[in-house]
C-alpha cells in the first residue's frame, strides 16, 4: 500500500534538493525534523518549520523563482492514489472533484476555496499559516503546480486567465510572463487565480470508467484509516488552524467530529490532553505568527482569536507566554 500514499510535502522538497546536490541536513537546518518525520500525522511539521525549510531551500538554491520551477516539477504520481484516481477521471472537473473530496490525503501548506460566478473559475489562496515572508514561494508553487498536473492529465494546455497576488511586484517578472502567460495584478487584497471554466470539460487522456471506480474507493479507505488513526487532538487543532476566527465550543467541536461530548472528553484525557489546552495551545501559535508574519494590529488579531475584546487577548497572551504583545512583535523584528 505504500506506493499508493502521496509523497509528504516535507518528502518532496527533499527529493527535489536532493536532485539538485543538496542534502537533507542543509535542508532541515534550524527546524529540529529530520528526513522522514513528514510520514506520520502527529509528525507532521509546522508552519514556522516549513517556513524555515523553504527559506533553506531559496537560499541555498539562490533561486528566487524556485517555487515556480518545483511546481513545474511535481508529478501525478506524487499524488499516490489519488493521482491514480485523477488519471482515470472522465474530465477535468470530475478529477477536480474527486481531489478536493480527498485533499485530506495530502499535505497542504495552506488552504484554498474554488468560486465559479459569471462563467469564470476562481480559486483563492488562504493564508491561514501566516507563511508571511514565503507566502509568494507558495502561492508561485501552487500554481505552477496547477498548471502542471492539469497538463499532464489532459495532454493540452492549462491557461491561467489573471492572477491577483497581496505581495508587491518582484523587479523581474520576466519568470511570470513566461510561466503563466496572463495579466499579474501585484499588491491586491486577496491571492486569487483565475481559471478558465471551459477548461473542466477537458477529457482526461487516460480516462476509465472501471479504474476510476476502483481508485476512488482506494481513496476513501485510506481516508478513513487516517481518521480513525489521527490523533483527536490533531484533528481538532487542524481544524482550528485552518478555520481562522472559528473557535467552537466543546460542543460544537464534538458534533463537527460527529462523537458525543462526553467521548471528546475522554478521548483527550487518554491523549493527556483538554479541549481548552488545545484552545489555548492553538490561540497561542497563532498569535505568534500573527505578530511577527503580519502587520495586523491587536485588536485585529484579538478578533481574528475570538476574543472580544483587545484587553482580554492582552491578558491571555502575557498568561501564554509572559510577554507583552508589542515586546513579542519587537523582539522578532530584532
Amino acid at each position: 500500500m505504500n506506493d499508493l500514499k502521496p509523497t509528504g510535502k516535507l518528502d518532496f522538497y527533499l527529493a527535489r534538493m536532493a536532485s539538485r546536490g543538496i542534502g537533507a541536513a542543509r535542508v532541515l537546518a534550524g527546524t529540529g525534523l529530520r528526513a522522514g518525520q513528514g510520514a506520520e500525522h502527529d509528525m507532521l511539521p509546522h508552519p514556522p518549520q516549513y517556513r524555515r525549510v523553504i527559506l533553506n531551500m531559496l537560499e541555498l538554491t539562490r533561486n528566487p523563482w524556485l517555487g515556480i520551477a518545483l511546481g513545474e516539477e511535481f508529478r501525478v504520481s506524487d499524488l499516490g492514489i489519488l493521482g491514480y484516481a485523477a488519471l482515470s477521471a472522465s474530465t477535468l472537473k470530475d478529477s477536480r472533484e474527486l481531489y478536493d473530496r480527498y485533499r485530506g490525503l495530502n499535505e497542504h501548506i495552506f488552504s484554498t476555496t474554488n468560486t465559479i460566478m459569471h462563467g469564470r473559475w476562481f480559486s483563492e489562496i488562504h493564508d491561514v499559516y501566516r507563511l508571511g515572508d514565503v507566502m509568494r514561494f507558495a502561492v508561485e508553487e501552487f500554481v505552477s503546480q496547477t498548471i502542471q498536473l492539469a497538463s499532464s492529465l489532459t495532454n493540452r494546455p492549462f491557461p491561467i486567465l489573471e492572477l491577483h497576488l497581496t505581495f508587491p511586484q518582484p523587479a523581474d517578472v520576466t519568470p511570470y510572463l513566461k510561466r503563466f502567460n496572463c495579466p499579474v495584478y501585484f499588491n491586491q487584497s486577496r491571492n486569487l487565480v483565475v481559471f478558465d471554466i471551459n477548461r473542466l470539460q477537458d477529457p482526461i487522456s487516460l480516462a476509465n470508467p472501471e479504474v476510476f471506480k476502483l481508485c476512488a474507493s482506494q481513496c476513501e479507505m485510506l481516508a478513513a484509516r487516517q481518521r480513525r488513526d489521527a490523533r483527536l487532538s490533531e484533528l481538532i487543532r487542524d481544524y482550528l488552524v485552518g478555520h481562522p476566527g472559528d473557535f467552537p465550543t466543546l460542543e460544537e467541536m464534538a458534533e463537527h467530529l460527529n462523537i458525543g461530548a462526553r467521548t471528546l472528553r475522554r478521548r483527550l484525557v487518554d491523549e493527556d490532553q483538554s479541549y481548552q489546552k488545545i484552545l489555548d495551545d492553538t490561540r497561542r501559535e497563532l498569535a505568534l505568527q500573527y505578530l511577527q508574519h503580519t502587520t495586523l494590529t491587536p485588536k485585529e488579531i484579538g478578533y481574528m482569536l475570538g476574543y472580544s475584546s483587545v484587553s482580554n487577548f492582552r491578558r491571555a497572551f502575557k498568561t501564554w507566554t509572559n510577554q507583552t504583545l508589542s515586546d513579542a512583535r519587537l523582539a522578532h523584528a530584532a
